[in-house]
């Protein structure tokens, strides 16, 4: 079975060129990678040119102006050949035997149309500080109506078919494009499923905290609530119809939603800073995290700890 490898790359003449050789050198080698530059302004297009003037199985696109990730990854998929299609960041390094791990996967589960496996967690420099295994079950989850059971992939160890993610659209130019993607598909009927095996060493950058993590979580909380929808049989909601609903809800809904999502906005800067070793700051988000939310956060670091 042949495979589509898919990067988008931007501004990461650091590490593109360690991401691009961790996919040419993997054990499995039929395969082709497409790399949409999305307009970079460092060496990132002439170190892409260079390696795909000593590698045929090496395409890559110069995007004229900056788009973003999701018109990135459906310009690749629109160029893919095959049908089993890889995604990649140009920051992340794949383990030698990601392609082969994950092709035998989906030969022998015809049944399966995403699956996502699991990562070491590295920092800016390399060091691994941390393991990411995600827990999927998308029959359950459908069943008890969970997002948290099919949305919570690690998108650059993501495997799927091309087909199939065409079918529901593709990719939409939204935040968390690949949280997205994955509800409606689950929400089409498509099936995902986990590979635990470690395929991957998922860089996680200190330039995180200055995301918007109030939208970013705000939006995930969108997408969860849309697949619990559509779940139902009803019509999914525009941003600004379900924010005038949940502004609507009674006070203690409210509060409990706001305590929740300060929590997971605090558990999430503890990864941050724990990444960068600064621990005043890493012990006082999690603290935070914990206190307002003692029961989740208290087993989800026991699962870690468990690598689990």
């Amino acid at each position: 079975m042949s495979v589509s490898v898919i990067m988008s790359a931007y501004n990461r003449e650091r590490y593109v060129e360690e991401s691009v050789e961790s996919v040419l050198t993997q054990t499995y080698d039929d395969f082709e990678l497409i790399i949409i530059d999305d307009a970079s302004r460092d060496r990132t297009p002439a170190i892409l040119d260079r390696i795909a003037a000593r590698d045929a199985r090496v395409r890559v696109v110069h995007q004229p102006q900056n788009r973003g990730l999701a018109p990135g990854r459906n310009l690749a998929l629109s160029l893919a050949r095959h049908d089993l299609v890889a995604c990649m960041d140009d920051d992340d390094i794949m383990l030698p035997t990601r392609l082969a791990l994950q092709v035998g996967f989906m030969r022998d589960h015809p049944e399966v149309s995403v699956i996502t496996s699991a990562a070491y967690i590295i920092d800016e420099f390399g060091e691994t500080i941390g393991v990411s295994i995600p827990r999927v079950d998308s029959e359950r989850g459908r069943r008890e109506h969970d997002p948290s059971l099919f949305l919570e992939l690690i998108h650059p160890t993501v495997m799927f078919r091309r087909r199939d993610v065409l079918a529901v659209g593709g990719y939409r130019d939204v935040l968390l494009e690949d949280r997205d993607l994955w509800g409606r598909m689950v929400t089409s009927g498509y099936r995902i499923s986990v590979l635990p095996d470690f395929v991957m060493r998922h860089r996680r950058h200190s330039s995180l905290m200055t995301s918007n993590l109030r939208r970013l979580f705000e939006f995930g909380e969108y997408v969860d609530f849309n697949v619990l929808r559509r779940l139902r049989g009803e019509q999914e909601v525009s941003l600004e119809a379900f924010r005038a609903i949940m502004a609507a809800q009674p006070a203690m809904q409210r509060l409990a939603r706001s305590r929740k999502n300060k929590a997971g906005i605090a558990f999430r800067k503890s990864t941050l800073y724990f990444s960068k070793r600064r621990w005043a700051p890493f012990l006082y988000h999690l603290a935070t995290a914990i206190a307002l939310e003692p029961t989740h956060y208290t087993r989800r670091i026991l699962r870690k700890r468990a690598g689990v």
